[in-house]
């Protein structure tokens, strides 16, 4: 009986002892499968991101042919249409069986797309006709619109399918590092106190591991008392870290050490103490003169149904991919509006006052005065109105900039200003072109236009001075008005914040406020990206 007793212990043992081995080895053999099934995912939605950009970019051009005959237009789209063919072959290989049919749709619509334009819009200038134009461009806005609606389903269900295999991946880590933990106290349980000992051990080493400890991503991990666990080497090196100096540490300790972390470190309390999970979050980092913009990750991590901590992935984002893009594709929008408002309304306003010019010139001396007078009154009235539709049409997107550059452009703002509100406007420069791309000189334009807009509705000034001033490598623009001095600061609204916005995304700042004789807003933007 002692024999069979002893036996049965010997079993339970042994089987308490295997069952965590073979689950270590089940979990080692699927994780690096899982993960580059995720891995795959990932790269076939770049994919999408990339055609539907190129997609985007090369309509584009193919409007502004059609519309303007430029030739560069053309150069452009014959350049994107190739990346196009060529991302959409490298989605194609990359593709699960049941999505080939949908890419290769795709690809046979783009290539009906390059047809079209090849054989039907390049030989526009061949002809004249308005019939002719028009019709082309009702055949290029409805195959823009199927390329388009295809490309946009294809990004959108490879969003889902990215989604769905993350959330796999994820729920399979749960339910392995779950039965893991199970096993393991089983096998410990004479053990009571090695427990506390073993679970940090557990919560760190089972959800980060050595894959994380390699990756080209940062990785924060932080217990359930806000003290960082572990961090990888490509976290020291982003954000200029010591790994001796915080591990153990609390997150207030370590923000006394490192001010610049305190964007890093929300995240991961919110993900901590409120439970949810973080993803895509955007924030700048700045060390020194750098502005680094950042895509953060965070995750709570649970144990035995309680929070045992949060992990924090973060990664460099480029400039296109943050809110950069957004303006780019707002710009792009109210460009087209405004093309749309001079090829119409425009041309129908002209119509109107060459009518009437050719009537007075005809017909007006046997025409009653009265009527001559009436005619030569609404003649009027559309001149007027194809003024205001320019200033219009001006305001919606700065067209001046791409022929002239960034101060010509404000000069014709700023006396249509002067005209509309009655306050003089004076820019002070050193030169006139200035050395800074194209999408930056919009984004300053844009800066100026609203803070001569917040003088117009907000302050009693009658003058506003405009001065830019290089100094080493930034470029400095003040905006100062002499409506006088008040005692309270403005308190930001939308007008403000926006242009704080669009100032970070020059990669500068902004400064507002009241000096002697008025208020000032002060743009500083850097003419080397990055900064110095």
């Amino acid at each position: 009986m002692k024999k069979n007793r002893t036996w049965l212990r010997g079993a339970a043992l042994l089987i308490l002892v295997l069952l965590p081995a073979l689950l270590l080895f089940y979990t080692g053999y699927t994780l690096p499968r899982q993960l580059n099934r995720l891995e795959r995912e990932i790269q076939r939605q770049l994919k999408y991101s990339e055609i539907s950009a190129d997609i985007y970019h090369l309509t584009t051009s193919v409007q502004e042919y059609i519309l303007y005959g430029d030739e560069q237009a053309l150069n452009n789209f014959r350049h994107y249409i190739a990346q196009t063919e060529k991302k959409e072959l490298e989605l194609y290989n990359l593709a699960e069986q049941s999505r080939k049919q949908d890419i290769a749709e795709l690809m046979t619509l783009t290539r009906t797309y390059r047809s079209f334009v090849e054989r039907e819009v390049v030989p526009l200038k061949k002809f004249n006709d308005r019939d002719n134009r028009e019709l082309l461009l009702w055949q290029y806005r409805d195959l823009t619109r199927q390329l388009v609606y295809r490309a946009d389903s294809l990004a959108g269900a490879g969003r889902q399918e990215n989604k769905t295999a993350l959330e796999h991946a994820v729920a399979l880590l749960n339910i392995k590092g779950l039965l893991m933990v199970i096993l393991s106290l089983l096998s410990l349980g004479a053990f009571g106190g090695g427990y506390m000992t073993v679970r940090p051990w557990l919560a760190r080493h089972l959800y980060l591991g050595t894959l994380v400890r390699d990756a080209a991503k940062a990785v924060i991990f932080i217990d359930r008392k806000e003290r960082v666990q572990d961090i990888n080497p490509a976290a020291e090196n982003l954000f200029h870290l010591s790994r001796e100096a915080v591990m153990g540490k609390s997150l207030g300790e370590i923000l006394l050490l490192y001010p610049h972390l305190q964007n890093i470190v929300q995240p991961l309390y919110h993900a901590l103490w409120q439970k949810e999970r973080i993803t895509d979050y955007r924030l700048v980092f700045t060390w020194k003169d750098a502005r680094i913009t950042l895509g953060v990750d965070c995750t709570p991590i649970h144990f035995l149904h309680k929070i045992a901590g949060a992990v924090l992935v973060a990664r460099r984002t480029s400039e296109p991919e943050d809110g950069n893009i957004l303006l780019d594709t707002i710009e792009r929008e109210r460009k087209r509006l405004s093309i749309e408002i001079h090829d119409w309304i425009g041309r129908y306003l002209s119509s109107i006052i060459h009518g009437l010019d050719y009537v007075l010139r005809v017909n007006g001396e046997r025409l009653p005065g009265e009527v001559q007078e009436n005619l030569l009154m609404l003649r009027t009235q559309c001149q007027n109105a194809a003024v205001d539709m320019r200033s219009i049409m001006n305001d919606i997107h700065p067209y001046i900039i791409e022929k002239v550059g960034l101060i010509p452009a404000l000069e014709s703002y700023s006396a249509n200003f002067e005209r509309m509100h009655n306050k003089k406007v004076y820019i002070f420069y050193h030169q006139r072109s200035l050395h800074l791309p194209r999408e930056k000189e919009i984004l300053i334009y844009r800066i100026v236009q609203e803070a001569l807009t917040n003088v117009a509705r907000h302050s009693q000034a009658t003058e506003v001075d405009i001065h830019f001033t290089e100094t080493n490598d930034n470029l400095q623009i003040e905006i100062l008005d002499n409506g006088g001095m008040q005692e309270t600061t403005p308190v930001p609204g939308k007008g403000l914040w926006g242009m704080k916005e669009r100032a970070r995304l020059l990669g500068g700042d902004l400064v507002y406020g009241f000096m002697e004789g008025g208020f000032a807003v002060t743009l500083t933007v850097p003419l080397v990206k990055g900064g110095k």
